[in-house]
């Protein structure tokens, strides 16, 4: 079963356990955090919060707290920002151009703060799960290898030796770096991008298909077929 996290505008620093389903989501992922959201804060912005009594799954005997990262809009952009030069060392050109896209999406909420929540998500369910956070927002600020590892596996992505030898998967690429955004603030990938139409002979008339061109003439000795072996005797 699939589930998610998501990146949403808030009117104080107070987070909320889960997503309210109003206007104020900035975008959505499945199964993970997208690198680009976690490089909009720092390790001291992981706060816990608990499941209020009116969450559907709430149980009085048992107390659930899940960690969340929250951080005022403009210093997430100005950190977004920053890690962008750290990034462009990991990131292809054509994902490096998903972050303008995430940092267009938050720049257009009216609202002061932004927050992740991650409720949804089975591998922050458990007590101590705060710390996997703090390691895997930290990461970005550092070279670690094993950490960068264990970073892109989070979302699919594989790694060979060192942070130049780091594949992102062709189809979910964009998701793992920025989630799913609103249409007005996607990015169209190179596979994406409309084809240019292919060029059209300039002695061709419009509407007519433009002659093939003659194959050129292989070397008489490549060509000559050879005899028999029995022909020789």
């Amino acid at each position: 079963m699939t589930s998610h996290s998501f990146l949403i505008a808030r009117p104080d620093k107070k987070p909320v356990f889960a997503s309210p389903d109003d206007a104020n989501e900035i975008a959505h992922a499945s199964d993970w955090i997208p690198i680009g959201w976690l490089a909009m804060f720092e390790a001291r912005d992981v706060q816990l919060v608990e499941e209020p009594p009116e969450s559907h799954t709430y149980d009085p005997e048992t107390i659930t707290r899940c960690p969340t990262l929250m951080r005022k809009k403009d210093a997430a952009i100005d950190m977004l920002q920053k890690r962008r030069a750290k990034l462009s060392k990991i990131l292809p050109p054509y994902l490096q151009e998903q972050l303008g896209g995430l940092e267009k999406a938050v720049r257009s909420s009216p609202l002061p703060y932004v927050q992740l929540v991650l409720s949804d998500l089975d591998m922050f369910a458990s007590p101590g799960s705060e710390r996997s956070l703090r390691q895997l927002v930290s990461t970005l600020d550092g070279d670690d290898v094993k950490q960068w590892r264990s970073l892109l596996a989070h979302v699919d992505t594989e790694m060979g030796k060192d942070l130049s030898k780091v594949q992102f998967p062709e189809l979910n690429g964009t998701a793992a770096i920025v989630g799913y955004l609103p249409e007005q603030f996607a990015v169209a990938t190179k596979a994406e991008a409309p084809k240019a139409a292919p060029k059209q002979n300039a002695k061709a008339k419009p509407g007519q298909k433009p002659k093939p061109q003659p194959a050129a003439k292989k070397q008489q000795a490549t060509t000559a077929k050879k005899k028999p072996w029995w022909k020789f005797w």
